[in-house]
């Protein structure tokens, strides 16, 4: 799992590839996006360890001195990403955390449904939508009209000063289903993209390196 304190950037594209040593056998790896000179960097040994052109995911962090330094076990190819053993795996890592998650939503997320236990937005992506985006995961249930209600949500955190904001929670049965169906059933259509006969959007699967819960 990638670390939370770590931000995530989704297929880059990789341009201007540098290694350069530092001494003691060790190099420093740098790389720009092609759309950007924001400069990305990690420190490895003299091997190559990206290719020019290609498509990543990357999880890095800013530094004291405003250098990014990529989590090199956050560093994955988005072309090799395989939809079911990406989906295995962010089921395995919500389930890990499901206590946490279901104390959260019973506790900031309330509602008048009566047919059945609901997950508010952020949870749910936490328990069944890791393994995509959660733009994508909401529009997918919105294009197939999973059961939902409106809520509010709480940050017991925030005291009194916080009297919650109107939101939407989805109803627990299905849910699972419904994004297994998704990725049994994806197709890969470009290099990092793929389409299912379910959903009329193209989409991203996240490779397990990159599967986050943060966002």
């Amino acid at each position: 799992m990638k670390p939370r304190y770590l931000k995530t950037i989704y297929d880059l594209i990789v341009r201007d590839y540098k290694i350069e040593p530092i001494g003691n056998g060790k190099f420093i790896h740098s790389f720009k996006p092609a759309t950007t000179n924001t400069v990305y960097k990690f420190e490895a040994n003299g091997t190559p360890e990206v290719e020019e052109g290609e498509r990543y995911n990357i999880g890095y962090y800013d530094d004291a001195n405003g250098n990014k330094i990529i989590e090199t076990s956050c560093l994955s190819k988005n072309t090799d990403v395989n939809p079911m053993l990406s989906y295995l795996y962010a089921t395995k890592l919500s389930e890990g955390k499901h206590n946490v998650n279901k104390s959260k939503n019973d506790e900031r997320v309330s509602h008048t449904a009566q047919d059945g236990y609901y997950w508010g937005k952020k949870y749910a992506w936490r328990e069944f939508g890791l393994v995509i985006s959660k733009d994508a995961f909401f529009a997918y249930l919105k294009e197939i009209n999973h059961p939902k209600v409106e809520c509010i949500t709480r940050n017991p955190d925030m005291g009194f000063s916080n009297s919650g904001e109107p939101s939407t929670a989805y109803k627990e049965e299905g849910l699972a289903d419904a994004v297994n169906s998704l990725i049994s059933s994806a197709v890969k259509i470009t290099k990092v993209r793929f389409k299912s006969p379910l959903y009329s959007k193209q989409f991203v699967i996240r490779g397990i390196e990159a599967i986050t819960d943060r966002k």
